[in-house]
């Protein structure tokens, strides 16, 4: 069951759904909360000639030397480009919903995607969320922080809650947890590409993996 307008402020106003900046009733439509644009974006760099590929496991977020991190009031998204970005609220998830981030129809009608293959926003989960953007237009767009709207959030109501023990963020793995940043960040210092060891692998390419 997706909740309507009515549950969802219902939610908010017994802090069950709670956001880091006061969410009016006007800013619920009819199924959903409409997001902002946040200021920070970030993209894998292009890959040293001696690097043809990489894995995407844990080790690519930490992976510094890999990333290009911008924070900006405004972000160019040329046609056929790519770019993590995220929303400006940050958002906790009860234990018996679980959050569907979607693009907005004028955004995709300009070409834009939101989000690529993860929607699903989990119960326990407290963060931004991370926004998957693709430019599919032949025009490049220029993206604006706090200014521009361009994902809505829904809820869907689980079978049964989860337990505390099952919440999201409660496992090692649960990198994404608490995050502020397009690519989650690893407490400590994070490894240099260079500090990193080379595999040439089956195919005879050679990767880049890391220890962490």
């Amino acid at each position: 069951m997706i909740l309507s307008k009515k549950d969802i402020w219902s939610y908010i106003k017994r802090r069950k759904i709670i956001f880091d900046r006061a969410i009016t009733e006007s800013e619920i439509a009819q199924v959903s909360v409409d997001l902002h644009l946040g200021r920070k974006f970030s993209v894998l760099k292009p890959l040293p000639s001696h690097i043809k590929s990489i894995y995407v496991d844990a080790g690519l977020w930490d992976a510094e030397d890999l990333w290009q991190h911008t924070e900006s009031d405004e972000y160019d998204l040329e046609s056929g480009k790519f770019v993590l970005a995220r929303t400006l609220e940050e958002v906790t998830i009860p234990p018996d919903l679980v959050g569907f981030v979607e693009g907005r129809s004028s955004w995709a009608r300009a070409g834009i995607t939101i989000h690529v293959t993860a929607p699903k926003i989990d119960p326990g989960f407290h963060g931004s969320i991370a926004l998957e953007m693709y430019n599919f237009s032949q025009a490049k767009i220029t993206l604006r922080a706090e200014k521009d709207t361009p994902a809505q959030l829904m809820f869907f109501k689980v079978s049964k809650p989860l337990t505390k023990e099952q919440l999201y963020g409660t496992q090692p793995s649960d990198r994404f947890q608490h995050q502020t940043d397009p690519v989650p960040r690893k407490k400590g210092k994070p490894p240099s590409l260079g500090a990193g060891k080379h595999e040439i692998c089956h195919d005879g390419q050679n990767r880049q993996t890391f220890n962490i």
